[in-house]
């Protein structure tokens, strides 16, 4: 709750047309009691007209859930064409877009590049119309940090019919990079990590420090991640085999880095 006060105080307004609860995922942190009264407290107040969850992580489960749980307005899921799980996911946000609730897409850009070195970039424009061909995808938030960016997402709007070529666009230019740089949340590598390191985070980060060029996000992402003990340097070799093929502990080590770096170089 002191968390939505600050929003609203920054931002300098009454209200927020939407709040949303944060990396929901499992059905029982949907229906955690005080999550829901927090929520529900957000919205008899006045501060929120519409209230929701977002997930990018056991994404069918969430939608569903909140759904059942009868309270939301609103769900932000991780959606794209890179996705692994899209029969599972296309089903729960059609259950959820039936029972009245909007659907928001975010990581529509699975990553804007398939190399860390940002010379093959994925054709986002064509991305994001394949998202915008679900009809129960109500909108999306793409990524955008410019005004021809901006004008690029809008022109969309006016028909978002993928061409053929846009098609071949979203195929891998090669096996290697057939995952990109997006990362599938799936969860698979936490049980595998003998340090117990939350490493869907750090393949997050990463993504936003490399794919979207926002160093102050993919730090941000990281605050609550702890390496204190630099685990990773201590491992000869890594025993996670990741669902995407990433080398986790490279990959580890190279993000890792920005976390003790100051604020100030990021503005």
């Amino acid at each position: 709750m002191e968390r939505v006060d600050g929003c609203l105080l920054r931002l300098e307004v009454d209200y927020a047309d939407i709040f949303i609860q944060p990396f929901a995922a499992k059905r029982e942190s949907v229906f955690h009691k005080p999550a829901i009264k927090a929520m529900e407290t957000i919205k008899k107040s006045g501060k929120a007209k519409y209230i929701g969850i977002a997930t990018h992580k056991d994404e069918p489960e969430a939608i569903r859930a909140a759904v059942d749980v009868g309270i939301h307005d609103v769900i932000m899921t991780g959606y794209n064409f890179l996705k692994s799980n899209r029969e599972e996911l296309d089903d729960a946000i059609q259950y959820a877009a039936e029972a009245g609730l909007g659907i928001i897409a975010m990581k529509t850009m699975a990553g804007a590049f398939w190399d860390k070195e940002r010379t093959k970039p994925i054709n986002t424009l064509a991305a994001l119309k394949w998202v915008l061909q679900n009809e129960y995808v109500h909108t999306s938030v793409p990524d955008c940090s410019s005004y021809s960016q901006l004008m690029q997402d809008l022109a969309l709007m006016s028909g978002f019919k993928l061409t053929e070529d846009e098609l071949k666009d979203l195929t891998p230019p090669s096996e290697e990079m057939s995952s990109g740089l997006f990362c599938q949340q799936c969860g698979e590598c936490l049980p595998q990590c003998p340090n117990d390191l939350d490493i869907p985070t750090f393949m997050r980060s990463y993504m936003y420090a490399y794919g979207h060029k926002n160093l102050a996000h993919a730090q941000v992402s990281m605050l609550n991640v702890d390496l204190s003990d630099a685990p990773c340097n201590n491992c000869k070799s890594c025993e996670v085999k990741c669902a995407m093929g990433f080398d986790v502990k490279n990959k580890i080590l190279d993000i890792a880095r920005l976390k003790n770096v100051p604020e100030e170089f990021f503005v």
